[in-house]
Protein backbone atom coordinates (compact mmCIF):
# COMPACT_ATOMS: atom_id res chain seq x y z
CA UNK A 1 0.00 0.00 0.00
CA UNK A 2 1.35 3.23 -1.03
CA UNK A 3 1.89 6.28 1.90
CA UNK A 4 -0.35 9.02 1.09
CA UNK A 5 2.16 11.97 -0.02
CA UNK A 6 1.04 15.52 1.20
CA UNK A 7 -0.22 18.05 -1.31
CA UNK A 8 1.05 21.39 -1.01
CA UNK A 9 -0.75 24.31 -1.55
CA UNK A 10 -4.20 22.10 -0.36
CA UNK A 11 -7.02 24.35 1.05
CA UNK A 12 -6.56 25.31 4.89
CA UNK A 13 -8.82 23.37 8.12
CA UNK A 14 -11.61 25.02 9.55
CA UNK A 15 -9.23 25.93 12.65
CA UNK A 16 -6.91 27.37 10.27
CA UNK A 17 -9.07 29.58 8.78
CA UNK A 18 -10.92 30.31 11.95
CA UNK A 19 -7.13 31.65 13.32
CA UNK A 20 -6.31 33.61 10.10
CA UNK A 21 -10.22 35.66 10.57
CA UNK A 22 -9.52 36.01 14.41
CA UNK A 23 -6.09 37.80 13.05
CA UNK A 24 -7.84 39.76 11.07
CA UNK A 25 -10.50 40.80 12.99
CA UNK A 26 -7.98 42.15 15.58
CA UNK A 27 -6.13 44.04 13.29
CA UNK A 28 -9.43 45.72 12.06
CA UNK A 29 -10.48 46.05 15.58
CA UNK A 30 -6.72 48.10 16.59
CA UNK A 31 -7.05 50.00 13.57
CA UNK A 32 -10.49 51.18 15.12
CA UNK A 33 -9.51 51.74 18.44
CA UNK A 34 -6.49 54.12 16.97
CA UNK A 35 -8.97 56.14 14.62
CA UNK A 36 -11.63 56.98 17.24
CA UNK A 37 -9.30 57.93 20.21
CA UNK A 38 -8.90 61.61 20.34
CA UNK A 39 -5.43 61.30 21.27
CA UNK A 40 -3.97 60.08 18.30
CA UNK A 41 -3.62 63.27 16.65
CA UNK A 42 -0.88 64.45 19.26
CA UNK A 43 0.91 61.17 20.12
CA UNK A 44 1.53 60.95 16.05
CA UNK A 45 2.42 64.36 15.60
CA UNK A 46 5.32 64.36 18.69
CA UNK A 47 6.29 60.62 17.34
CA UNK A 48 6.59 62.48 14.11
CA UNK A 49 8.50 65.62 15.26
CA UNK A 50 10.86 62.91 17.15
CA UNK A 51 11.32 61.19 13.92
CA UNK A 52 11.74 64.46 12.20
CA UNK A 53 14.82 65.64 14.50
CA UNK A 54 16.46 62.38 14.49
CA UNK A 55 16.34 62.49 10.86
CA UNK A 56 17.72 65.95 10.36
CA UNK A 57 20.14 65.62 13.13
CA UNK A 58 21.54 62.69 11.46
CA UNK A 59 21.73 64.36 8.16
CA UNK A 60 23.61 67.25 9.28
CA UNK A 61 25.77 65.09 11.04
CA UNK A 62 27.20 63.93 7.27
CA UNK A 63 28.06 67.98 6.53
CA UNK A 64 30.92 69.88 7.49
CA UNK A 65 31.27 73.38 7.28
CA UNK A 66 33.53 73.70 4.29
CA UNK A 67 30.98 71.37 1.89
CA UNK A 68 28.18 73.38 3.13
CA UNK A 69 30.14 76.91 2.83
CA UNK A 70 29.83 76.42 -1.50
CA UNK A 71 26.39 77.19 -1.32
CA UNK A 72 25.25 80.91 -1.38
CA UNK A 73 21.36 81.17 -0.68
CA UNK A 74 20.18 81.76 -4.12
CA UNK A 75 20.39 77.98 -4.97
CA UNK A 76 19.22 76.86 -2.03
CA UNK A 77 16.20 79.02 -2.33
CA UNK A 78 15.60 77.91 -6.02
CA UNK A 79 15.76 74.44 -4.92
CA UNK A 80 13.57 74.73 -1.41
CA UNK A 81 10.67 76.20 -3.95
CA UNK A 82 11.16 73.75 -6.23
CA UNK A 83 10.35 71.26 -3.93
CA UNK A 84 7.47 73.06 -2.27
CA UNK A 85 5.79 73.44 -5.65
CA UNK A 86 6.48 69.86 -6.26
CA UNK A 87 5.16 68.32 -3.22
CA UNK A 88 1.69 71.30 -4.13
CA UNK A 89 1.37 69.95 -7.56
CA UNK A 90 1.01 66.49 -5.95
CA UNK A 91 -1.59 67.62 -3.64
CA UNK A 92 -3.98 69.28 -6.46
CA UNK A 93 -3.57 65.36 -8.25
CA UNK A 94 -4.25 63.82 -5.08
CA UNK A 95 -7.58 65.75 -4.33
CA UNK A 96 -8.28 64.92 -8.10
CA UNK A 97 -7.78 61.03 -6.97
CA UNK A 98 -9.73 61.36 -3.83
CA UNK A 99 -13.17 63.25 -5.84
CA UNK A 100 -12.71 59.83 -8.40
CA UNK A 101 -13.23 57.76 -5.25
CA UNK A 102 -16.31 60.59 -3.98
CA UNK A 103 -14.38 61.38 -0.97
CA UNK A 104 -15.14 64.90 0.49
CA UNK A 105 -12.72 66.95 3.00
CA UNK A 106 -12.35 70.54 2.98
CA UNK A 107 -9.27 72.04 1.01
CA UNK A 108 -7.77 73.03 4.70
CA UNK A 109 -8.01 69.74 6.74
CA UNK A 110 -7.67 67.48 3.47
CA UNK A 111 -4.21 69.66 2.67
CA UNK A 112 -3.17 69.24 6.41
CA UNK A 113 -3.69 66.37 6.55
CA UNK A 114 -1.94 65.46 3.41
CA UNK A 115 1.27 66.92 4.43
CA UNK A 116 1.22 65.86 7.87
CA UNK A 117 1.18 62.33 6.15
CA UNK A 118 4.30 63.36 4.34
CA UNK A 119 6.24 63.71 7.36
CA UNK A 120 4.81 60.57 8.58
CA UNK A 121 6.95 58.85 6.61
CA UNK A 122 10.01 59.40 8.97
CA UNK A 123 8.84 56.69 10.98
CA UNK A 124 10.32 53.42 10.36
CA UNK A 125 7.65 51.45 8.83
CA UNK A 126 5.73 54.59 7.00
CA UNK A 127 2.42 54.01 9.87
CA UNK A 128 2.04 58.07 9.80
CA UNK A 129 1.28 58.26 6.20
CA UNK A 130 -1.94 56.32 6.37
CA UNK A 131 -3.19 57.09 9.28
CA UNK A 132 -3.22 60.91 8.79
CA UNK A 133 -4.85 60.96 5.64
CA UNK A 134 -7.58 58.63 6.74
CA UNK A 135 -8.39 60.72 9.75
CA UNK A 136 -9.20 63.63 7.08
CA UNK A 137 -12.08 62.06 5.29
CA UNK A 138 -13.86 60.57 8.50
CA UNK A 139 -17.35 61.23 7.05
CA UNK A 140 -16.38 59.30 4.03
CA UNK A 141 -15.60 55.52 3.71
CA UNK A 142 -12.34 54.68 5.37
CA UNK A 143 -12.19 51.18 2.62
CA UNK A 144 -12.48 54.24 0.07
CA UNK A 145 -9.43 55.89 1.64
CA UNK A 146 -7.29 53.32 1.78
CA UNK A 147 -7.65 52.67 -1.93
CA UNK A 148 -7.13 55.73 -2.74
CA UNK A 149 -3.67 55.82 -0.99
CA UNK A 150 -3.12 51.99 -2.74
CA UNK A 151 -4.18 53.78 -6.42
CA UNK A 152 -1.70 56.63 -5.53
CA UNK A 153 1.21 55.02 -4.35
CA UNK A 154 1.06 52.69 -7.59
CA UNK A 155 0.65 55.81 -9.47
CA UNK A 156 3.80 57.27 -8.00
CA UNK A 157 5.84 54.33 -8.52
CA UNK A 158 4.40 54.26 -11.95
CA UNK A 159 6.08 57.54 -12.53
CA UNK A 160 8.92 57.18 -11.10
CA UNK A 161 9.98 54.08 -13.58
CA UNK A 162 8.95 56.45 -16.60
CA UNK A 163 10.95 59.02 -15.71
CA UNK A 164 13.97 56.49 -14.71
CA UNK A 165 13.58 55.33 -18.09
CA UNK A 166 12.97 58.52 -19.96
CA UNK A 167 16.01 59.68 -18.19
CA UNK A 168 18.89 57.02 -18.85
CA UNK A 169 17.47 55.58 -22.51
CA UNK A 170 19.47 57.67 -24.74
CA UNK A 171 22.61 58.10 -22.51
CA UNK A 172 25.41 55.45 -21.76
CA UNK A 173 25.14 53.62 -18.27
CA UNK A 174 26.93 51.44 -16.41
CA UNK A 175 24.21 49.57 -15.04
CA UNK A 176 21.16 48.61 -17.76
CA UNK A 177 19.71 46.03 -15.97
CA UNK A 178 19.20 48.49 -12.64
CA UNK A 179 17.90 51.90 -14.93
CA UNK A 180 16.34 50.25 -17.84
CA UNK A 181 15.09 46.70 -17.91
CA UNK A 182 13.71 46.29 -13.82
CA UNK A 183 12.01 49.48 -14.23
CA UNK A 184 10.77 48.40 -17.59
CA UNK A 185 9.36 45.55 -15.83
CA UNK A 186 7.76 47.37 -13.25
CA UNK A 187 6.08 49.85 -15.45
CA UNK A 188 4.52 46.83 -17.30
CA UNK A 189 3.26 45.17 -14.12
CA UNK A 190 2.05 48.73 -12.81
CA UNK A 191 0.55 49.64 -16.30
CA UNK A 192 -1.72 46.21 -15.54
CA UNK A 193 -2.67 46.55 -12.08
CA UNK A 194 -3.94 50.37 -12.47
CA UNK A 195 -6.00 49.09 -15.58
CA UNK A 196 -9.76 49.90 -14.17
CA UNK A 197 -10.71 46.74 -13.90
CA UNK A 198 -7.83 44.81 -12.31
CA UNK A 199 -7.60 47.64 -9.54
CA UNK A 200 -11.34 47.22 -9.19
CA UNK A 201 -10.92 43.83 -9.05
CA UNK A 202 -7.46 43.77 -6.82
CA UNK A 203 -8.76 45.97 -4.30
CA UNK A 204 -12.19 44.39 -3.87
CA UNK A 205 -10.61 40.77 -3.07
CA UNK A 206 -8.47 42.46 -0.25
CA UNK A 207 -11.81 43.90 0.87
CA UNK A 208 -13.23 40.84 0.86
CA UNK A 209 -10.79 38.98 2.50
CA UNK A 210 -11.10 41.37 5.59
CA UNK A 211 -14.80 41.06 5.19
CA UNK A 212 -16.25 44.57 4.24
CA UNK A 213 -18.47 45.53 1.43
CA UNK A 214 -16.50 45.96 -2.03
CA UNK A 215 -16.61 49.06 -3.47
CA UNK A 216 -18.61 50.39 -6.57
CA UNK A 217 -16.56 53.59 -7.52
CA UNK A 218 -13.42 53.54 -8.60
CA UNK A 219 -11.38 56.08 -11.19
CA UNK A 220 -11.71 55.72 -14.98
CA UNK A 221 -8.45 55.36 -16.97
CA UNK A 222 -8.23 58.98 -17.90
CA UNK A 223 -8.11 59.67 -14.05
CA UNK A 224 -5.21 57.65 -14.06
CA UNK A 225 -3.33 58.84 -16.27
CA UNK A 226 -4.08 61.85 -15.46
CA UNK A 227 -2.75 61.56 -12.03
CA UNK A 228 0.61 59.74 -13.38
CA UNK A 229 0.73 63.31 -15.38
CA UNK A 230 0.85 64.84 -12.89
CA UNK A 231 3.26 63.25 -10.50
CA UNK A 232 5.58 62.94 -13.66
CA UNK A 233 5.32 66.77 -13.23
CA UNK A 234 6.16 66.70 -9.75
CA UNK A 235 8.98 64.32 -10.38
CA UNK A 236 10.55 66.62 -12.66
CA UNK A 237 10.39 69.65 -10.21
CA UNK A 238 12.45 67.56 -7.89
CA UNK A 239 14.86 66.08 -9.79
CA UNK A 240 15.52 69.82 -11.19
CA UNK A 241 15.83 71.07 -7.40
CA UNK A 242 18.73 68.22 -7.34
CA UNK A 243 20.20 69.16 -10.68
CA UNK A 244 20.33 72.88 -8.93
CA UNK A 245 22.42 71.72 -6.42
CA UNK A 246 24.60 69.76 -8.79
CA UNK A 247 25.29 72.37 -10.94
CA UNK A 248 26.59 74.71 -7.77
CA UNK A 249 29.32 72.23 -6.76
CA UNK A 250 30.38 70.83 -10.12
CA UNK A 251 30.05 72.09 -13.85
CA UNK A 252 27.27 69.76 -15.51
CA UNK A 253 25.42 70.20 -19.20
CA UNK A 254 21.71 70.85 -18.80
CA UNK A 255 21.47 67.50 -21.01
CA UNK A 256 22.45 65.81 -17.74
CA UNK A 257 19.23 66.83 -16.42
CA UNK A 258 16.71 63.84 -17.25
CA UNK A 259 19.72 61.67 -15.94
CA UNK A 260 19.75 63.45 -12.73
CA UNK A 261 15.97 62.76 -12.53
CA UNK A 262 15.91 59.59 -13.40
CA UNK A 263 19.10 58.46 -10.95
CA UNK A 264 16.99 60.95 -8.23
CA UNK A 265 13.95 58.28 -8.69
CA UNK A 266 15.50 55.12 -9.18
CA UNK A 267 17.38 55.89 -6.06
CA UNK A 268 13.63 56.60 -4.60
CA UNK A 269 12.33 53.60 -5.66
CA UNK A 270 15.04 51.39 -4.21
CA UNK A 271 14.34 53.10 -0.79
CA UNK A 272 10.54 52.03 -1.17
CA UNK A 273 11.58 48.67 -0.43
CA UNK A 274 13.49 49.63 2.88
CA UNK A 275 10.57 49.49 4.95
CA UNK A 276 12.34 50.30 8.29
CA UNK A 277 14.02 53.11 6.75
CA UNK A 278 13.01 56.73 7.70
CA UNK A 279 12.81 58.35 4.48
CA UNK A 280 14.74 55.29 3.08
CA UNK A 281 17.73 56.93 4.78
CA UNK A 282 21.36 56.29 3.54
CA UNK A 283 19.49 54.11 0.67
CA UNK A 284 18.93 56.80 -1.75
CA UNK A 285 22.07 57.97 -1.50
CA UNK A 286 24.31 55.04 -2.14
CA UNK A 287 22.01 54.40 -5.44
CA UNK A 288 22.67 58.21 -6.33
CA UNK A 289 26.42 57.66 -6.17
CA UNK A 290 26.61 54.28 -7.61
CA UNK A 291 24.67 55.91 -11.08
CA UNK A 292 25.67 59.59 -11.00
CA UNK A 293 29.18 58.95 -10.00
CA UNK A 294 30.53 58.33 -13.44
CA UNK A 295 29.02 62.01 -14.53
CA UNK A 296 30.72 64.15 -11.65
CA UNK A 297 32.60 63.20 -8.81
CA UNK A 298 31.21 61.19 -5.54
CA UNK A 299 31.59 64.51 -2.99
CA UNK A 300 29.42 66.31 -5.11
CA UNK A 301 26.89 63.04 -5.29
CA UNK A 302 27.40 62.91 -1.60
CA UNK A 303 26.59 66.27 -0.77
CA UNK A 304 24.11 67.59 -2.82
CA UNK A 305 21.97 64.43 -2.03
CA UNK A 306 22.12 65.09 1.50
CA UNK A 307 21.45 68.81 1.21
CA UNK A 308 18.43 67.99 -1.13
CA UNK A 309 17.04 65.73 1.68
CA UNK A 310 17.29 68.79 4.42
CA UNK A 311 15.17 71.06 1.59
CA UNK A 312 13.03 68.41 1.50
CA UNK A 313 12.32 67.85 5.00
CA UNK A 314 11.99 71.97 5.52
CA UNK A 315 9.63 72.00 1.87
CA UNK A 316 7.45 69.49 3.96
CA UNK A 317 7.91 71.40 7.42
CA UNK A 318 6.95 74.58 5.71
CA UNK A 319 3.96 73.18 4.16
CA UNK A 320 2.68 70.96 6.96
CA UNK A 321 3.45 74.28 9.81
CA UNK A 322 1.65 76.59 6.67
CA UNK A 323 -1.65 74.56 6.19
CA UNK A 324 -1.83 73.58 9.88
CA UNK A 325 -2.12 77.16 10.91
CA UNK A 326 -4.59 78.04 7.86
CA UNK A 327 -6.76 75.08 9.15
CA UNK A 328 -6.78 76.14 12.88
CA UNK A 329 -7.56 79.42 12.51
CA UNK A 330 -10.23 78.77 9.84
CA UNK A 331 -11.46 76.63 13.10
CA UNK A 332 -11.60 79.38 15.16
CA UNK A 333 -12.70 82.01 12.99
CA UNK A 334 -15.76 79.20 12.37
CA UNK A 335 -16.23 78.57 16.25
CA UNK A 336 -16.18 82.97 16.46
CA UNK A 337 -18.98 83.24 13.80
CA UNK A 338 -21.23 80.83 15.48
CA UNK A 339 -21.07 82.11 19.24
Amino acid sequence: MVDAVPIYGSPKTNVEQMKDKSILKNFIRAINVLMNNRYLGAILFLLVLVAVSLFAHRTLTGLTKTELSGFSIEPLVVSLGLVSLAYLNRFVFWTTLTSSFQLRASVLMASRAFFYSLLGRYIPGKAGLFLFRIRAYQGGSRKKVGAALITEYIATLQAACILIIAGTMFIPVANPLLTRWIPIGFLVFFLVILHPVVLKKSINALLVLIRKEPLDVFPSTRTILKVTLGYILSGMLHGLALFSLLRVLSPMGFELYPLVTGAYYMAGLVGVFAFFAPGGLGVREGVLFLLLSFVTDSQSVVVAAAIMRLLTLCAELLLAGSFSLAYTLSERKGIKNET
